[in-house]
């Protein structure tokens, strides 16, 4: 119970505007045909995920038990007296078009930047970090009527995500759907593509806002790096020989005349079993461009870790201007060792109960609305974890998160609509 009052508390001190804006969804059903609103069907999904139940079946088995339709009738803002099946939620999702639930998790993140809540997690040079990154969406052995990349008889959807760091964990912000095919050449699409759409419309989203874009080494090429200039971002990429042989070789060669260009730290006394050893070395104006384009200059940053006796090599190109021996550990160490955060986002949803993989529709239009849904009960989750939960429960900080995902289901069953009687109005995040 103690889990759901908080989530509680939680939705009414933080979002609760949020029911106002599922209740502006577009609705083309007949209004006196239908006994579930909009906000309702989008929310019986929403609890699917912040639940953790894995897949529509699951969560349907009990979700009239107890009060839960209570609970959704209080977070979607209309109490219909029970909670509708996966089915009906699904066919509302084939017929929503994705850019509108797409709107609702712009609007929250939207919200955490006017509430300065990413502020404690800018970089050095006050940018704020956007990882990007692909992943498999939905894996289907029989294969979709439409859509998707096949691989033998299997078929995949795939993604591109870009989320913003908040205090060493990634919060999504952005997607873009990989299934653009063009007729012309007949190429499926990929990540770089999606990547040159996805942009654009991040700087569009938040115009003014100081971006420095994180990806690893497939990001690491002209294409990019020229979008993420055209922008006024800037960028620190995984840097591999493999990518960019030329500029590896070359940015090896003259890291070698540059002794100066070099730093040597350690976190604890050698003596420490647990210390890290780090030596870092750089080189500046190396051309990035490609044939025909325009210079684009970057800093090449190497850095060999040794941990008992283990040595493992980490590369990048930026081009954060002005890097020297005071700034660059902590610039890589706050932007390309913070890459992780994205796998470990993907992670989570893959085999923590969020269900990343799992087609809960067949339809390519509803699978992108829970896509979408997905990614939006990850946020809530995530702020309201580390940036609530833990903080008033030392035993939540010691408790599997889908264990309290569980727990949050069960308490809802339990509190229903009640008032917790109190409003979260401040996060603080536990590092």
């Amino acid at each position: 119970m103690k889990v759901a009052e908080a989530f509680a508390a939680f939705m009414r001190g933080r979002l609760p505007w949020l029911p106002s804006l599922f209740g502006r969804l577009p609705d083309h059903r007949r209004p006196d045909m239908c006994r579930y609103s909009a906000a309702h069907l989008c929310w019986q999904a929403l609890l699917m995920f912040l639940c953790r139940s894995g897949s529509r079946n699951a969560f349907d088995q009990s979700r009239n038990s107890g009060a839960l339709p209570a609970a959704l009738g209080a977070a979607c803002g209309s109490d219909a007296g029970t909670v509708t099946c996966g089915d009906n939620a699904a066919r509302f999702l084939k017929r929503l078009a994705p850019e509108h639930l797409e709107l609702v998790l712009l609007a929250v993140v939207a919200r955490l930047f006017e509430s300065r809540a990413f502020d404690g997690s800018r970089v050095p040079g006050g940018l704020y970090a956007v990882v990007l990154d692909g992943t498999v969406r939905e894996k289907c052995r029989r294969g979709f009527e439409g859509g998707g990349k096949a691989s033998g008889k299997a078929r995949y959807r795939y993604v591109l995500q870009a989320s913003v760091l908040l205090r060493g964990r990634a919060v999504p912000v952005m997607h873009e759907h990989m299934d653009v095919e063009d007729p012309v050449s007949e190429k499926e699409d990929c990540e770089i593509n999606a990547a040159k759409r996805l942009l654009p419309r991040l700087k569009a989203a938040f115009p003014h806002m100081p971006f420095v874009i994180l990806g690893d080494a497939l990001y690491a090429c002209r294409p990019v790096a020229a979008e993420c200039r055209r922008h006024g971002w800037r960028f620190c990429l995984t840097f591999k020989e493999g990518r960019t042989p030329e500029v590896w070789r070359e940015a090896v060669r003259l890291m070698g005349l540059a002794p100066e260009n070099r730093l040597s730290h350690r976190d604890r006394p050698e003596s420490d079993p647990a210390s890290r050893h780090c030596a870092l070395r750089w080189i500046g104006d190396i051309d990035f461009a490609e044939k025909g384009d325009h210079p684009l200059a970057v800093t090449a940053v190497e850095e060999v870790e040794t941990v008992a006796g283990e040595q493992t090599l980490y590369a990048w190109i930026t081009d954060v201007p002005g890097l020297d021996a005071g700034n660059v550990l902590g610039l890589v160490h706050a932007t390309g060792r913070e890459r992780h955060t994205i796998e470990d986002q993907f992670n989570v949803q893959k085999n923590n109960g969020f269900g990343l993989e799992h087609v809960f529709c067949a339809d390519a239009t509803a699978g992108k609305n829970y896509y979408a849904l997905m990614q939006l009960a990850y946020l809530l989750w995530t702020l309201f974890y580390h940036g609530l939960l833990k903080r008033l429960h030392a035993w939540a900080a010691k408790t599997a998160q889908a264990t309290l995902a569980r727990l949050l289901l069960e308490g809802l069953r339990v509190t229903g609509a009640a008032d917790p009687g109190w409003k979260a109005c401040q996060l603080r995040f536990v590092t």
